[in-house]
């Protein structure tokens, strides 16, 4: 299982520091890593959805190639300002990201495996960020937030975007937008 896990670690850690991201965090499976500047840059925000696609990829060959069940990997991207410093009491300090954004983002990956997604991103990563295909989902009220979040799912950079990935995009545009109109014949006719 270490070495496994080793191997899998291996394989996310490249493309994070690929794209300069700081990988912070290890529990379990599960890897928290981010962007940091000292006032928001568009750029940041480009780098973590290229690292997060590079991921879905890489894991994808890594579970092709391991012969073991595949690990079924799952990002939740959020943006916003936060605290980072040494967190603990008494004799036991650990430097970490501290906030509300931490959660949310936390809280955005495990909306994946309901949604049956591998990469999900809020709002605030995704708006006015060219480049990138996403398809909107809509808003979620993520566990522990008042407002719902809205939800979008990271496809793929522009230049890689097949026809069909921009037609599925589309008829899901228009069945989200049945939707919230509560044309539920249309949206049913236009999700499936």
């Amino acid at each position: 299982l270490n070495k496994f896990m080793s191997a899998y670690y291996e394989t996310i850690f490249k493309q994070v520091k690929k794209h300069e991201g700081i990988i912070i965090n290890i529990v379990g499976d599960s890897m928290l890593a981010l962007w940091a500047g000292a006032q928001s840059d568009a750029s940041l925000r480009e780098r973590a959805c290229m690292a997060a696609l590079d991921i879905g990829n890489a894991v994808k060959r890594f579970n092709d190639s391991s012969g073991s069940a595949p690990l079924p990997t799952r990002l939740g991207l959020h943006s916003g300002t936060i605290l980072l410093g040494n967190i603990g009491a008494e004799d036991h300090f650990e430097y970490r990201p501290m906030g509300d954004i931490v959660n949310t983002a936390s809280r955005i990956e495990g909306l994946n495996k309901y949604l049956g997604t591998g990469i999900l991103a809020s709002e605030e990563v995704s708006d006015q960020l060219a480049g990138f295909v996403f398809r909107e989902l809509g808003q979620f009220l993520l566990a522990g937030k008042s407002k719902p979040v809205l939800i979008r799912e990271l496809i793929c950079r522009d230049g890689e975007c097949g026809e069909a990935d921009r037609r599925v995009c589309s008829s899901f545009a228009l069945g989200l937008s049945a939707f919230r109109a509560q044309n539920w014949e249309e949206a049913l006719e236009l999700f499936t």
